[in-house]
């Protein structure tokens, strides 16, 4: 009986290996990975132009369709109710159809493109929201799938990867502001005493109201044309590796297909025992908790990359240009931030990368609120370092949720559906009380954003103490397979040498 067992088991084991590197990229080269990953960053530039692209033509796109604030927010918030809907359907798509993500990240960055280009000519709220929503779902799609493949590429060296993955987001949207500055409206500015002669009546307050003329009028389609096609341009790379790449995914879709079927039963994957190695109470506490820290971690951001030229303006009267330049500013500093937080990744633990920025906003924040409500020279000197310590947090709260669970498409879906609802909640907010109450609202909302950032930081760190990390269950679980493999031929071995 010892004999024959091993001889049924081996073959089986030999098959799972080799449909485990099948359907992942375990036969690529390091060469190979690297180039499919600088590719893979290409993508997140390009979210960064087309996603990014509403923050400095905030104000035009405000002129253009004749809303204010409050209904620009509203419209824009429409990418977190997309970006929700594009998660939710996204972890099912990968999951379900895991060897064609190349193919859907070149789909949805054509898609993305097209709604890009019509968004300018959007004259009611209602379009523009709806054209948000398309721009946010394919950005939940292409998040997961692009995540997904970085965790397969890397494996347990994936956190350094990860940063580089969002690292290219804070590139595009430092570039974007520059593409669209020469395409804004520059209002033509009025001297005071000419005031009076330039009014025009206000049919709600019967008061006499400023007619703003410009020097140069808005021509922000030809802005986001530019982007859409970049953005198209970089589809074609994965409609490559999908169809023609040596390494193409698709080649084992239609191998074991029964065993697939039921490694994505639904109840398996929606149970968080299965990211959790059968641990389904700590699966739920990680899930849970990372759930609350994407929707602060995002929330935030938004408002901060969103309304930072408008409020530099808006408060400090700044002109279009050095508003601008603030904003990209803003966000080279943000890309830096990411950038810093793959180099750290090699050699701090990520646990300790989430203390470390998440600290670092709130006292970024406390300072804001100190030293820029009254100077603009405040505003330029502390805008740096919040960027630079807001921008690691999401791809940090991957990190650490590979660190600690096995995340499959549907796990990184129930991230970023947190990530959505706090975009949306924290959009709606800062509209409606900066439109209300004034600019310094601002600054008061990113204050609150560092509070609860901070203490999910450290509720996540101590919650997780002494558990250890995933990978080193299953390096134990290899080292088991060995030893199996070691008894399978010595049986094997001791069978033949009985027959003989």
């Amino acid at each position: 009986m010892s004999g024959t067992n091993p001889q049924q088991t081996k073959p089986d084991m030999s098959l799972e290996k080799e449909e485990k590197q099948s359907g992942d990229h375990q036969g690529l080269s390091t060469g190979a990975k690297v180039v499919k990953t600088i590719f893979l960053v290409s993508i997140w530039i390009c979210l960064g132009l087309f996603l990014e692209i509403t923050g400095p033509t905030q104000k035009d796109l405000k002129l253009r369709a004749n809303l204010n604030y409050e209904d620009v927010s509203r419209a824009v918030s429409g990418r977190s109710i997309g970006f929700f809907i594009g998660a939710a359907i996204g972890g099912f798509l990968v999951d379900k159809l895991d060897p064609y993500c190349d193919l859907m990240l070149a789909v949805c960055l054509d898609l993305g493109g097209t709604a890009t280009i019509i968004a300018p000519y959007a004259q009611s709220i209602g379009l523009m929201w709806f054209l948000f929503v398309m721009q946010g779902t394919f950005e939940g799609i292409i998040n997961i799938a692009g995540q997904k493949l970085v965790l397969e590429i890397w494996q347990e060296k994936a956190s350094s990867p990860m940063f580089l993955l969002h690292f290219g987001f804070g590139v595009g949207s430092f570039i974007v502001p520059q593409i669209a500055n020469p395409f804004l409206a520059i209002p033509k500015p009025t001297p005071a005493a000419e005031l009076s002669n330039i009014t025009t009546l206000d049919p709600i307050s019967t008061t006499a109201a400023p007619v703003t003329e410009y020097l140069r009028e808005s021509r922000i389609e030809w802005a986001y044309l530019i982007v859409a096609l970049i953005t198209m341009g970089v589809s074609i790379v994965f409609y490559y590796y999908q169809f023609c790449g040596k390494w193409s995914r698709n080649t084992g879709v239609h191998k074991s297909k029964k065993e697939s079927d039921d490694d994505t039963a639904i109840l398996k994957i929606i149970d968080p025992a299965t990211c959790a190695d059968g641990k389904r109470l700590f699966g739920i506490q990680v899930l849970g908790l990372l759930f609350f820290f994407f929707f602060i971690a995002t929330g935030g951001e938004r408002v901060y990359g969103k309304f930072i030229r408008s409020f530099a303006i808006d408060k400090y009267n700044l002109d279009g240009d050095e508003a601008s330049l603030l904003n990209s500013v803003f966000w080279i500093s943000y890309a830096i931030g990411r950038f810093s937080g793959f180099v750290a990744a090699r050699w701090i633990s990520i646990r300790m990368i989430l203390i470390i920025e998440s600290t670092g906003a709130l006292v970024s924040a406390i300072l804001l609120n100190i030293f820029a409500d009254d100077s603009s020279t405040g505003l330029w000197v502390l805008t740096q370092p919040m960027a630079f310590f807001i921008a690691p947090c999401f791809p940090s709260g991957v990190g650490w949720a590979d660190f600690h669970i096995h995340l499959s498409g549907l796990g990184i879906t129930f991230l970023l559906l947190g990530g959505a609802l706090g975009g949306v909640c924290f959009m709606w907010i800062i509209g409606y009380f900066y439109e209300q109450y004034g600019p310094l609202y601002f600054l008061y909302i990113i204050q609150a954003y560092g509070i609860m950032l901070c203490v999910l930081a450290f509720i996540l760190h101590f919650s997780t103490w002494g558990k250890g990390h995933r990978f080193k269950d299953e390096m134990k679980k290899e080292e088991v397979v060995e030893v199996n493999n070691i008894q399978l031929n010595f049986y094997k071995k001791s069978d033949q040498e009985k027959e003989q």
